[in-house]
């Protein structure tokens, strides 16, 4: 009976002082989302800046964010190479802004499903790139993009890598929206593929950059027979275009001249000679109101000077990017015409690609740069560079000129390639002090090539073997 009478847990006075004594438990209202009750446009926001692998299973912390981010606006997916199922991005019911897929060559043949999803979503900047396949394992370009890729008629950047471009359909209205355009190893392996291209670029009235690398449009059954295409974009303001190295023409053209051009790279390997003179100034002539100007003009295997037969004047360029062979006089004299077309240029910028000597070399004395170089020439110069410098003589001669002659020189940088404790660095180094300095303002620069840095990419070299 004394044990009956007793206070146990189970009896409504023991119970309502647990009651008391416990915290309350939470409400309904306490366990609400707090990013969820952000606005939507934050919300927005935040979401758009998540990746869209994470963004996909954030459907799993709860039910009301199960399919919140196919509602998010502006949505920019990138996809690793090992991606491929495009049904999550069916589930956007948003328009996506951004696209950018890097895939592996044996995962291409999926794109197709992307393209028509991203088609849909009404993509404004698709970006497609593949792994490059060694031309001993499979043929190049072995991607081919389905034909839902002309179905993305709202492109405003449209960027494709290592692929090959089918024939559109007939009526193809282009993508008129398209503002920039960068196309590399990207082949139109079929008859009126540069036509294709061609409509391609005028189609874009507001196109203002343009990267062709490595372009060919030819028919598969004559890979010799090259077709012409020809560029008009009156509103470009940066312009690349980098030839075939395999091919001596790949049908480039510049049909009109290119008022607002800012920008321009141009590059054609060794292939000069090949290509032709009048053909080779043809791409030059159009682009004399650009304001910065990067060339490759090292061409080993050149008898001429590729500059040479300008004779026009570059009245807008400040700025030139070269890359030079000084042991080879043509490629050496793209410097001196350049010079002479450039009335205004301030800041020259030279890459040397020489390695050793060979019994080829030209020997460049100070009297032939005297006879070559008046001083007119550069005495607007402010900023000169030299990177990968050797201690060679042509390259030591012409920088103890420039450092003589430029008057109005204020930045000389030079980088050999060389270890800080190598003999020939400290000669080059020692020579550079002890020549004559006309400008008194100038800073003189001597950098040298780390040891670190010498052995990551020689380590990358041996992967890149393997």
């Amino acid at each position: 009976m004394a044990v009956s009478g007793s206070s146990s847990p189970s009896s409504p006075k023991r119970r309502r002082l647990l009651a008391e004594e416990a915290p309350p438990p939470p409400s309904q209202e306490g366990t609400t989302d707090k990013l969820m009750s952000l606005p939507n446009e934050i919300l927005d926001i935040i979401l758009a800046r998540v990746p869209f692998e994470r963004l996909v299973r954030f459907g799993c912390l709860s039910r009301a964010w199960r399919r919140r981010w196919e509602s998010v606006p502006e949505l920019r997916v990138e996809l690793p190479p090992r991606l491929s199922s495009a049904r999550a991005l069916w589930r956007c019911a948003a328009p996506v802004r951004s696209f950018r897929g890097r895939f592996s060559h044996l995962l291409g043949t999926t794109t197709s499903r992307w393209l028509r999803a991203l088609a849909r979503k009404r993509v404004q900047e698709l970006t497609l790139q593949f792994e490059n396949i060694p031309w001993l394992l499979l043929p190049k370009r072995d991607v081919v993009l389905g034909p839902a890729f002309f179905s993305c008629d709202s492109l405003v950047h449209l960027h494709l890598q290592n692929c090959r471009m089918p024939p559109s359909q007939s009526g193809f209205p282009g993508f008129p929206k398209l503002a920039s355009l960068t196309l590399v190893d990207v082949a139109l392996l079929f008859k009126g593929g540069g036509v294709q291209l061609q409509h391609l670029i005028a189609a874009a009235p507001d196109l203002v950059v343009l990267k062709l690398e490595d372009v060919v449009a030819q028919a598969s059954a004559d890979r010799f027979a090259v077709e012409e295409f020809v560029i008009r974009a009156p509103k470009l303001r940066n312009l690349s275009l980098t030839f075939f190295s395999l091919c001596e023409d790949n049908g480039c053209r510049i049909a009109q001249e290119l008022p607002l051009l800012e920008e321009a790279s141009i590059s054609i390997d060794c292939l000069v000679g090949s290509f032709g003179p009048q053909d080779f100034l043809d791409i030059f002539r159009p682009i004399a109101a650009v304001n910065t100007l990067w060339f490759d003009a090292k061409a080993t295997s050149c008898t001429v000077n590729p500059l040479e037969g300008i004779t026009w004047r570059f009245e807008n360029l400040r700025k030139a990017s070269l890359r030079v062979t000084f042991c080879r006089l043509p490629s050496f004299m793209a410097i001196v015409s350049l010079l002479r077309c450039a009335p205004h240029i301030e800041d020259l910028d030279i890459e040397t690609c020489d390695t050793k000597r060979s019994t080829n070399e030209v020997e460049i004395d100070e009297d032939f740069l005297n006879s070559e170089i008046q001083d007119d020439l550069i005495s607007g110069l402010k900023c000169v560079s030299l990177s990968g410098a050797k201690y060679l003589s042509n390259q030591m001669c012409f920088m103890k000129f420039i450092l003589s002659k430029a008057g109005s020189l204020q930045s000389f940088v030079v980088t050999f390639d060389y270890p800080e404790r190598s003999r020939r660095y400290k000669k080059a180094c020692k020579e550079l002090a002890e020549c004559q300095i006309a400008s008194p303002q100038v800073i003189v620069r001597q950098n040298f090539t780390d040891d670190k840095i010498q052995q990551q990419m020689c380590q990358q070299r041996m992967m890149t073997l393997k």
